[in-house]
């Protein structure tokens, strides 16, 4: 279709008596010019179609369309521009009472707007479609899986790489296969709520926390961006439930696991059980470690991201002395985590690899060290056993000759 065919068209559509009729061709039309025409170039087309027309309501009459001017137009939503230039018998008003009436039913819309004068009325009526539109606008909700691949983008530059692994997994095991196209406004309470009982009825109580805790920080942010959502975390109900806690390992246990240890010199991950059992290091931190002199090195694991690194220094105790012809810290620095599990349930099916944790402050404990100087080695922000204040602890600096006093208190029978 040429521009000229196009314009007698345009022209033509305007002689449609009825309304709906006209209305409907129009947006025919348009679809099909859509691609090949410009709202700059259907303007300078039309500049001339009504030409001689006029919206004066006194000519008009009490009663007609209201023909809005170019530069009227431009000051509507650009996606119904084409429309109002084209079609200018659309919103109709009349006189009544001393106003100026006017109403547009039309595609979802339900506008009517008075005056007291016909230019204000026209004003009030583009600012309400405006109105309308920015509204519109911002209910237009993305789904689930698009916000929260936005809110992970963030998540990830601000925790560390284990925590964002954690967050992955939850997201993609039990979050987006529930949620994940559904619009975020389209989510309810009761939609969340059924999710988190189906998780605790399965016995994945920690699963049901941890995706609570998720989906009510990504809804909070959520909220900022779209100030009409509201957040369906509100008032969810979780089952109570006590996480499981470890205990060290008896003194019986720890003799049988040397025991094994030496009957079995070549199995995998059994050097590692005896440097995490007596230094009370976490098993991510195996792979930071080194041995120098009297003591073991070790990259701190529960660092945040972006904070300065916390390198501790554990003194080799009178008990690791005893195993350490069982050790080569080489082959130790290298073993998966894994390893150390299996290696461990071989033993101990039912124990944690975290216990050994346990056990070795316990041991130092028991033996009289410096609950303060147990805390020290073992990395630990706090502890309950601990009266002194984090400043105290702060202008403490112990000497090598103290804390090799202390470590040679950690010595048993077994």
């Amino acid at each position: 279709m040429t521009n000229k065919e196009l314009k007698k068209v345009l022209e033509g559509i305007q002689y449609i008596p009825n309304e709906n009729e006209r209305d409907e061709i129009t947006q025919i039309i348009l679809k099909a010019a859509n691609d090949s025409i410009t709202l700059k170039k259907l303007k300078r087309m039309t500049a001339t179609v009504g030409k001689g027309e006029s919206s004066d309501p006194e000519q008009i009459g009490a009663r007609g369309f209201i023909k809005f001017s170019k530069k009227e137009i431009e000051k509507m939503p650009e996606k119904y521009q084409k429309i109002f230039i084209i079609d200018d018998k659309m919103v109709s008003f009349r006189f009544h009472n001393g106003s100026y009436h006017a109403r547009y039913r039309r595609k979802g819309y339900n506008i009517e707007v008075c005056a007291k004068s016909f230019e204000l009325m026209k004003n009030k009526f583009i600012e309400r479609l405006n109105k309308i539109e920015r509204e519109r606008a911002l209910n237009q909700f993305p789904s689930f899986g698009e916000f929260l691949n936005d809110w992970l983008t963030v998540k990830k530059r601000t925790v560390k790489e284990s925590t964002y692994k954690s967050y992955v997994g939850l997201c993609e095991y039990n979050l987006l296969p529930r949620f994940g196209d559904k619009p975020l406004n389209a989510i309810t309470r009761k939609d969340v709520q059924d999710f988190v009982f189906e998780l605790t009825d399965a016995g994945k109580n920690r699963t049901a926390h941890k995706a609570v805790q998720l989906m009510t920080a990504m809804f909070n942010v959520a909220m900022e961006d779209y100030p009409n959502l509201r957040s369906p975390m509100t008032k969810i109900v979780l089952t109570h439930y006590e996480a499981k806690k470890g205990s060290a390992l008896s003194k019986a246990e720890e003799k049988e696991l040397i025991d094994y240890c030496k009957a079995n010199p070549n199995y995998q991950g059994n050097a590692a059980m005896l440097v995490l059992l007596y230094t009370g290091m976490r098993v991510g931190e195996l792979a930071s470690m080194r041995q120098e002199g009297e003591y073991i090195y070790c990259e701190s694991e529960k660092i945040r991201l972006g904070r300065k690194q916390v390198i501790r220094q554990i003194p080799i105790s009178p008990m690791l002395k005893r195993v350490i012809p069982m050790i080569d810290f080489d082959v130790v620095k290298a073993t998966k985590k894994s390893t150390v599990r299996d290696a461990l349930k071989r033993v101990f099916p039912e124990r944690h690899v975290h216990e050994f944790r346990y056990t070795f402050i316990t041991r130092a404990k028991e033996c009289g060290v410096n609950p303060e100087v147990v805390m020290l080695w073992a990395g630990h922000e706090s502890d309950s056993d601990v009266k002194t204040s984090k400043v105290d602890r702060g202008y403490t600096t112990y000497s090598e000759e103290y804390l090799l006093g202390e470590v040679h208190k950690i010595e048993y029978d077994l």
